[in-house]
């Protein structure tokens, strides 16, 4: 492999300017990357890593549905963006081929893609053999058997992906952890690799953890807000972090990209989602308090959001950020048998267990498991507390619901709309959907569930995997194709995720993005805008008359981010107002100043940006707008358009009020509705963190 040499380079992006001095040293330069795990690490990983850098990338998996699945047209997993990437870089994109992605900056060169980069495969070994560094994506369940059970990381599938790497391999590699794994598993890793590889064969381990929300995982890996590379303090280990370095730096600010030793590496993710699950706790223990005092759980935590200390994200209350409450191991059984070690031990299973878990909680066990192996038993039952006070909200929202109807469920039908864990994603691992369903079917109740993503499979599944009796299952619950059908002649609607098409309330324009504002807060918007419309005929000929006004109507969901030209304001609209540039007299007859002139609807270029704004984001120098040769279109281009979130046909709450049985009760497990205008339509509507109609009516 080709060497390249850092001069006067210190770690990248690292504070850290005690690695300075190793830094001076060669480095291999990756062209070739291999991605163990086609999940929703692995693949939307990736194929952005594919889209971003000039680097090959191979995703391989032992699940050979999964990856036909990707080297189809019907990806195994949804995320916003994420199939007009994939297509481009699996496929090459001929140009104007995709156009419709999510509305980033960074959208704007799917038409240039000249060649596939990205290919999934199951033919593992010679992945493995051809790859510079390989990307570890496997699972890491919660242990379901034997010490530990309920709290540990099951690293079983990282053992397995290591043996596989070692065996294989025949020349140095680097290996990065990016699956969610225990403190100090590299010391494992390099241990299992050591001991297996070929002579001669060297292995560096870093740790690579992932920070993505579940839909928004394609915009978290093109804008993330930092990337953590975890080595050893050797040089062989700064050479390693900045290979890997080097390949984010091609799209990622080098100051947002930070070295760190591999232990701190891997405690970091499990610190950053135990400190969000504990937000979402605390508001949602908030929120039960609001429901007895009156107060409204939106207006506390947007009161407490404004505060800088805090900030305004995860603070919104629902019925529980997901996962089972699973028996954990008492303290006082194990605390003396069993002693911490500085290497984990890896248990091989001849056939792994394949549960599944999410991450919030996921992590809270293994920073629990951890505290007590290090005989830390006070911080043990803190996080442990954050987990039992999750349970305790789906817990009182299901009794919630059963007071509301009656204090009966039985025979009662239920419309659950939203089966996954969050909206924009098609992922149910331990989503809230499963442990409410659960519970109405103990009561007895009839279930109708509809999810515009989740598959009906996978629904069956998750609620098999669960403990529900498939006979049960098959009598009382229905998978819906439509929440109408759903809601036809049900009891309650009880609304679990958070998707847009359930909301009845008027949205807002979202504001701009940050490299949005900077820019149309500057100049060149305003001279991008002066030219938009101007004639290459007009350019230098003669006296000009007095600017005049129009509006171009935007095409229906979209909406045009740019700067008003009279305040400075920065806003979103639908139908754009433009200064026009000065006209030409040529001593025809002008239009009257007050009557808009109108214009044939354009047909804007969805979901990119122009080269000029695209090169502004990305910090190169912007190239003036020739108005000569320029058309129409390609100026139009400068401005950003961003399409409506799918889908845009909102739920006609006044047709589910006339196929309903009265009285008509609406459970908004996410806050997302107008109760007012429900209650207009004859609904009782319970909101978490609210009083809801049932507690408001007076006592008879």
């Amino acid at each position: 492999m080709a060497l390249v040499t850092a001069v006067n380079k210190s770690t990248p992006g690292s504070p850290r300017n005690a690695y300075a001095p190793q830094m001076n040293a060669s480095y291999k330069a990756i062209k070739r990357i291999t991605c163990l795990g086609s999940g929703f690490v692995g693949g939307p990983t990736s194929a952005v890593i594919a889209f971003k850098s000039d680097v090959e990338v191979t995703v391989v998996d032992i699940n050979a549905e999964r990856i036909s699945a990707w080297q189809s047209n019907d990806l195994p997993i949804f995320e916003p963006g994420l199939n007009d990437i994939v297509r481009a870089v699996r496929d090459g994109n001929p140009p104007g081929q995709y156009n419709k992605g999510i509305g980033l900056c960074e959208m704007s060169h799917l038409n240039h893609i000249a060649k596939p980069k990205l290919r999934f495969s199951t033919d593992i070994d010679q992945a493995i053999k051809d790859a510079d560094l390989i990307f570890v994506c496997v699972n890491t369940p919660t242990k379901t058997h034997g010490m530990g059970k309920g709290s540990a990381a099951d690293l079983d599938f990282v053992e397995a992906a290591t043996r596989t790497i070692a065996s294989v391999a025949t020349q140095n590699k680097i290996v990065v952890e990016k699956s969610t794994v225990p403190c100090r598993t590299a010391q494992s890793i390099r241990e299992i690799l050591a001991a297996n590889a070929y002579p001669g064969v060297c292995f560096d381990v870093l740790s690579n953890p992932e920070f993505l929300a579940e839909g928004t995982a394609v915009r978290d890996l093109l804008r993330p807000d930092r990337i953590i590379i975890g080595s050893l303090p050797t040089p062989a280990g700064y050479r390693a972090a900045t290979s890997l370095a080097d390949i984010y730096a091609q799209w990622v600010p080098r100051e947002r990209i930070i070295t760190m030793n591999l232990w701190s590496s891997e405690l970091s993710k499990l610190a950053a989602n135990a400190m969000l699950a504990q937000r979402i706790s605390s508001v949602n223990a908030l929120s039960a308090i609001c429901e007895a005092t009156g107060a409204d759980v939106d207006e506390v935590s947007y009161a407490c959001g404004l505060d800088s200390r805090i900030g305004p994200q995860m603070l919104k209350a629902g019925p529980g950020f997901g996962g089972r409450l699973v028996s954990l191991p008492l303290p006082f059984q194990w605390r003396d048998a069993w002693r911490p070690t500085s290497v984990l031990v890896l248990v091989r299973l001849r056939q792994p267990v394949l549960t599944r878990s999410s991450c919030f909680q996921k992590d809270i066990f293994n920073i629990v498991y951890l505290s007590e192996s290090l005989h830390l038993y006070e911080i043990a039952d803190y996080w442990r507390a954050i987990i039992d006070m999750n349970e305790h909200q789906k817990q009182r929202f299901t009794k919630r619901i059963i007071s509301c109807l009656y204090n009966n469920l039985a025979g009662k039908k239920l419309a659950v709309l939203g089966f996954a864990f969050k909206k924009d994603t098609s992922d149910t691992r331990e989503s809230p959907a499963i442990t409410l369903v659960s519970n109405f079917l103990v009561e007895r109740a009839r279930v109708a569930i509809y999810d515009p993503r989740v598959p009906q499979q996978q629904i069956w599944r998750e609620l098999a995997d669960n403990g529900c009796d498939p006979d049960t299952l098959k009598r009382n619950v229905s998978v819906c194709s439509s929440a109408y059908t759903a809601c036809e002649a049900a009891d309650a609607v009880v609304i679990v995720t958070e998707w847009d098409e359930f909301s009845n309330k008027t949205t807002a324009a979202a504001p701009p993005s940050k490299e949005n504002r900077e820019f149309l807060a500057s100049p060149r918007s305003m001279e991008i805008a002066s030219s938009l419309y101007k004639s290459p005929k007009m350019a230098n000929q003669g006296p000009v008359s007095p600017p005049r006004s129009f509006k171009i109507p935007a095409r229906k969901g979209t909406g045009i981010v740019i700067r008003d030209p009279i305040n400075g304001e920065v806003k979103t609209f639908n139908s754009v107002a433009f200064e026009s540039p000065p006209r030409q007299n040529t001593g025809l007859k002008l239009r009257d100043a007050n009557v808009p002139f109108e214009r044939p609807e354009q047909t804007f270029p969805e979901n990119r940006a122009a080269s000029a704004l695209s090169a502004t984001f990305q910090g190169k120098a912007s190239t003036k707008c020739n108005t000569t040769t320029s058309s129409v279109d390609e100026r139009l281009q400068a401005i950003e358009v961003k399409s409506s979130p799918v889908p845009s046909v909102r739920l006609d709450w006044a047709r589910v009020a006339a196929s309903m049985r009265k009285p008509m009760f609406v459970f908004d497990g996410r806050n997302i509705l107008d109760h007012g205008k429900l209650e207009a339509l004859g609904f009782r509507v319970e909101g978490i963190g609210k009083r809801g109609t049932v507690s408001r009516e007076p006592l008879a």
